[in-house]
This record gives structure tokens, sequence and C-alpha cells, in this order.
């Protein structure tokens, strides 16, 4: 356990200024003034720093990420850099005593997350992959009814996730220097959708194409395959991203005795469940701002109570999701390039 932050605003800092860092910002106002406050942005370029800091109303700017690390008036940092950079913007902020939120993924490699979750551990620091689809209201609802038996023991799950990306090689989807590719920016949120339902799979079958000029995966299929175990029955996820097209963005969890399907999971507004084709209940919700309240608020409560990590985005999760993802990546390593 940390010491909880009690009877003062939770301070936030923002590291980076892209457009992840202007929707977050926006979306901790919903938590009001009482709640939090953000006390500071960084960005390796001192005018971006400044220029984000004026727009929003945050009283310090650092031009590098080491100076927001430092920054002794600030509790906690939301990383949004990219990411390639992730397992050194976040080491630098646990080393100075900050708790993090990073964006997913959490690090480029599965050796690179051990060694940052055990850094949170050995400090007692609260860490969290910024998996906002995990802390979604509606979506937590609906993984608490499949573990209490809704629709039986779960068979398989099915997700996917993707769009067409009209961007230049040398951007951050598709720049390797940049840990680019559909694996590692998309289909982190399928992998984590049959991680949410099934845990880890003990096989990955995958076929994938890399893109012709910059070599990073662009379009990928998996296949998560679990054993049977105890009084859990076989099954397996199939797990679908692209930066080439643009696949529903559907989660499907197929049970003995019925399905849970949303045809939005990212962003969750609407959930059913259905047994032998008629629909049982269907259940809505209306996430607030652009979607990361749940998350931001998540974040919040854990430090308010003193938790080193969520239940919602275990770090354990992350590390097994991490995992997944780089057996992935390598199962379609020798796939011929586009």
């Amino acid at each position: 356990m940390a010491d909880p932050i009690v009877d003062r605003p939770i301070r936030w800092g923002i590291l980076s200024t892209g457009h992840m860092a202007e929707v977050m910002t926006e979306d901790l106002r919903h938590l009001g003034k009482d709640e939090v406050e953000v006390v500071a942005v960084a960005s390796r370029d001192a005018d971006r720093a400044a220029t984000f800091a004026q727009r929003y109303g945050i009283n310090r700017s650092h031009g590098s990420y080491a100076g927001l690390a430092a920054d002794e008036n600030v509790d906690v940092v939301y990383i949004a850099s990219p990411h390639n950079d992730h397992l050194e913007s976040a080491t630098a902020c646990l080393a100075a005593g900050k708790a993090v939120l990073c964006e997913k993924p959490l690090t480029v490699t599965p050796d690179e997350a051990v060694r940052l979750v055990g850094l949170a551990r050995d400090n007692e620091l609260f860490c969290m992959e910024a998996l906002w689809a995990r802390t979604n209201a509606l979506l937590a609802r609906g993984a608490g009814l499949v573990a209490e038996g809704a629709i039986g023991p779960v068979r398989q799950v099915q997700a996917t996730l993707g769009f067409r990306a009209e961007v230049g090689d040398d951007h951050r989807l598709l720049n390797p220097d940049l840990a680019g590719g559909a694996i590692l920016d998309m289909g982190v949120y399928p992998v984590h959708a049959a991680n949410l339902f099934l845990g880890e799979p003990d096989d990955v079958l995958a076929a994938g194409v890399h893109h012709r000029r910059t070599g990073v995966d662009v379009h990928a299929t998996a296949i998560l395959v679990h054993h049977a175990r105890d009084e859990h029955p076989a099954a397996h996820a199939v797990v679908h991203t692209s930066l080439e097209s643009g696949p529903a963005n559907r989660l499907e969890v197929v049970g003995e005795n019925g399905r849970l399907v949303t045809d939005s999971f990212l962003k969750c507004t609407a959930l059913r469940i259905e047994r032998d084709g008629a629909e049982l209940e269907e259940l809505t919700y209306q996430p607030e701002g652009h979607g990361y309240v749940d998350q931001l608020r998540e974040v919040n409560r854990c430090l308010r109570e003193g938790l080193t990590e969520s239940p919602l985005v275990p770090l354990e999760a992350t590390l097994q999701v991490m995992r997944t993802l780089d057996r992935w990546q390598r199962a379609i390593a020798s796939t011929e390039e586009d």
C-alpha cells in the first residue's frame, strides 16, 4: 500500500503535448476542481509546452520530460509520448516517486514491461497502463456478468479493431524507430478484450502482412488458444487488427449458454446478452467527455485508497498482454511483406 492522497485535489502532470494529451487534459476537467488539478505539462520543445500550458490554464510548463519527473508538486504523471519512449519516461517518473498512468502499450517489449512493473512494485508506487476500454463502466459490468455465469463457461472470444491509416512512412504508426505497427498500436485492444474474459493463452497462431517499405505489421490476425484446465473447458479467441482497412470495432464473447455482444467495445455504449438467438437484456451507457473519464476516475480512486495498481487494469494482465503481443508479432515475422 502507498500513502493515500486525501483532503486535497490530486495533482496531475501531462507528459507530451500531442492529441492524446489534449483529450486527457480536457477529460480531467470532468472530475472537478476539488478532485483534480492539472499543475504541469512537459514537452521536449519548451515553446510547445508553454503554448499547451497557456491553452489549458496550466501553471507550469517544462521543456523536458525530466523536468516534469522532478517537479515536486506533481502526484501522478500521464505519459502520452510515442511507444518507444514509454519505458524511459515512466522509469524517470517512478524513480522520482511519481505515480504513473502510461499510454498503451505500457512498453514495447515484455522484458521492458517486467522492468517497469518491477520498479513500481519495489517502490510501492501506483502504475497503470492507459487501457481505457477496461475501465469503461459498461464493459466492466459485462465482464462481471460473464464471471457470474450469465452466458455459461466462455468458449470463444472474437474482437476486432482497426482503421485505414492515410499517413506517411515517417508517421509513428508506420515508423519502426517509433515502435509503429498495427499490433502494438491497435491490436493491444482486442488482446486486452480477450484477456479480460480468458486470461493468457497457451498458444498463439497468427498470420499478417508487413508494410512494403517500413516493414512494420499493418494487417494481422491471431488465434489465441486456451487449453482445458481444471473446471474450465478449452476455448479460443480470434483477434484482428489493421492499419490498412476498417474492420468492425466489435467484441463477441460466446459462452455455452449464450453470448455477450457489443458493436463498439473500444468506447462501449451498448452491450447485449443473447441466448438461443433471442436478446435477453441490453445495457446502455454514455461515457463522459471523450470517453476517458472512467479511466481517470479509476486512477484517482486508487490514489485516494493508497492502491499501487488498479483491479480493473491489473499489472499482471498488462504483463500477460505484452507477452501475447510479442508472440503475435513473432508469429508473423516471417510473413512475406506486402
